[in-house]
């Protein structure tokens, strides 16, 4: 995480950035909901073949394989002020802008998904506002 200050993450409003959970980033999507992937980021990926993306599209993808490393909450953070930043915000929600669990969300309007069974149980995405100091 250290090596990338910005994480890679993608912004919900400026000055924000918003990112899959790592608690809901270890799951397995394959029928269950079992914790099956890394919480911490280990040395080696995490590589998976999986056809499309979590973006809406009718494009049929070629080249499938992905490699990823998780982030856990803690490691994130420190990393932001090991950059010089301090975090302002912190929210974490129970949806996500993409249906990360397929056959097992539900849309709530908003461009969100979040899962339609008891979905209080595990944090989807959360939002963190950093600044950086002087």
């Amino acid at each position: 995480m250290r090596r990338y200050p910005d994480g890679g993450l993608p912004h919900r409003q400026p000055g924000e950035l918003g990112r899959a959970c790592p608690g809901s980033s270890g799951l397995r999507t394959d029928g269950t909901l079992t914790i099956e992937y890394p919480y911490f980021e280990r040395e080696d990926p995490l590589i998976l073949e999986e056809a499309g993306t979590y973006v809406a599209t009718d494009v049929a993808f070629q080249h499938n394989v992905t490699h990823s490393w998780n982030h856990g909450l803690g490691e994130i953070i420190t990393a932001l002020m090991d950059a010089g930043l301090r975090l302002t915000a912190l929210t974490e929600h129970d949806s996500i802008p993409w249906q990360a669990f397929p056959g097992r969300m539900e849309q709530i309007g908003g461009g969100e998904w979040r899962l339609a069974d008891r979905p209080w149980r595990l944090a989807h995405s959360y939002t963190l506002q950093a600044v950086k100091q002087d």
